[in-house]
């Protein structure tokens, strides 16, 4: 007769055995697609009443970028509270570590079933692998020359309230961590980013023309410090440092960031100054207006709230040694561009925001912000022009943000809606 203590360790050797062997089938391409099509109707038969309750698994495109986990979501919730389709009750599967930002998740997960255990993960990933069981998200958002479901998303949701808030734990922890930084505890403060090349290598060379350059925010940033506020740099380890100001932290670059801390000074700044970037739709979510610089692709520009607003990337013409007119990008495919090949191949080269025209963007922002914008009917006038270029099948059309209102100023004579 076998002690307890032998008992427990030839059931763990039997234990680790099996696992091992497992391990060896599930690496072994053959023994799995054998095991994969043994499964499928045991897996066909358990979907079925998943099916008939209408659990559906959300495909978010990808959830490693944090602007299609803030996005996708937050349509997904807003059309079946808008009653814009039928009823499902759909759950996130994202085992740990495969979220560009858990805390976001955790909010999303306040609204939406997500199941993370790896193993369930497993097992439910295999289940909802059938096209019967998924709701594809990522189609509001995606808009592959086409104009994106989400804008007439937006315009149905209008002036009511961002779905999601951060916590009073967030908010305490963060403002002592901003004391730790040196940021008094009242400061008002204001996050600004832009795209970097060095934040996916492994795309780079797609979205490329994205990128823009911190230098040409930082005339804005001191411009925004002298009147009193704290300016926050955010995004990743990997982004180029910023020379050392007075009331600007260079975030990134601190021991300080975590997935938390994006949200909450994401959540909790006056106002964020963006680039085509999916932070700046982070801020969307927590209902934070966003001045969003350098947009390309050109027809993305109206993509975002009531209370923000945008400026495009010019786009010159190699060939013709000169700026297209706005008429010109709408009337053509250049508008829709989501490739740097595309522009390479047209000759065409995004050019990037003045940094007078970022601080001017930023300014307008302040201004909106404090209930005190003003706009004459001239730019009223243009406001309507530049949107009366978009057709369907622009990304934003329809879109109800605004175009900066000194860069509309400034390139009238670009808008070509007119004779002479």
């Amino acid at each position: 007769m076998l002690s307890f203590r032998q008992q427990e360790s030839f059931l763990l050797s039997a234990d680790a055995i099996l696992r091992s062997l497992v391990e060896l089938i599930v690496k072994h391409r053959l023994a799995r697609r054998a095991i994969s099509i043994f499964l499928l109707p045991f897996e066909l038969i358990l979907t079925v009443p998943l099916y008939l309750v209408r659990i559906r698994a959300l495909r978010i495109s990808v959830l490693g970028r944090i602007g299609h986990l803030a996005t996708e979501p937050d349509i997904y919730l807003k059309v079946r509270m808008l009653g814009l389709r039928r009823w499902k009750f759909g759950i996130i599967i994202c085992p740990p570590g495969a979220a560009a930002n858990e805390c976001l998740l955790e909010y999303w997960g306040r609204h939406i079933r997500v199941v993370r255990y790896p193993f369930w993960s497993r097992i439910l990933a295999r289940l909802y692998r059938h096209p019967h069981l998924s709701y594809d998200v990522s189609r509001y958002y995606m808009g592959m020359n086409e104009t994106a479901p989400f804008i007439a998303v937006k315009r149905a949701w209008s002036t009511r309230p961002a779905l999601l808030t951060l916590t009073e734990k967030h908010r305490r922890d963060g403002r002592a961590k901003l004391v730790e930084m040196g940021v008094p505890a009242d400061a008002d403060l204001i996050c600004f980013h832009c795209r970097e090349g060095s934040y996916s290598p492994s795309d780079e060379e797609w979205h490329s023309f994205r990128n823009s350059s911190i230098e040409n925010y930082l005339p804005a940033v001191i411009e925004l410090t002298k009147r009193g506020f704290w300016c926050i740099r955010m995004g990743d380890p990997t982004m180029r440092r910023i020379p050392p100001t007075e009331r600007v932290i260079d975030y990134p670059h601190l021991d300080a960031r975590s997935d938390w801390m994006d949200i909450f000074l994401c959540g909790s700044c006056k106002f964020f100054l963006g680039s085509a970037s999916g932070l700046v739709q982070v801020a969307g979510v927590f209902g934070t207006p966003s001045g969003a610089a350098n947009q390309a692709p050109f027809s993305h520009a109206l993509q975002f709230g009531l209370k923000d607003v945008a400026i495009p990337k010019l786009m010159w013409s190699e060939t013709q040694e000169r700026y297209l007119t706005f008429r010109e990008i709408f009337g053509s495919d250049v508008a829709n561009f989501r490739f740097t090949a595309l522009f390479e191949k047209q000759r065409i080269r995004p050019v990037e925001n003045t940094p007078e025209e970022v601080r001017d963007l930023a300014l307008e922002m302040l201004e909106r912000s404090a209930g005190r914008a003003a706009y004459t009917q001239e730019d009223e006038e243009l406001q309507q022009r530049f949107k009366a270029l978009m057709r369907p099948g622009h990304y934003s059309y329809g879109g109800i943000s605004r175009i900066g209102r000194d860069f509309l100023r400034k390139y009238a004579h670009l808008l070509g809606d007119r004779q002479g």
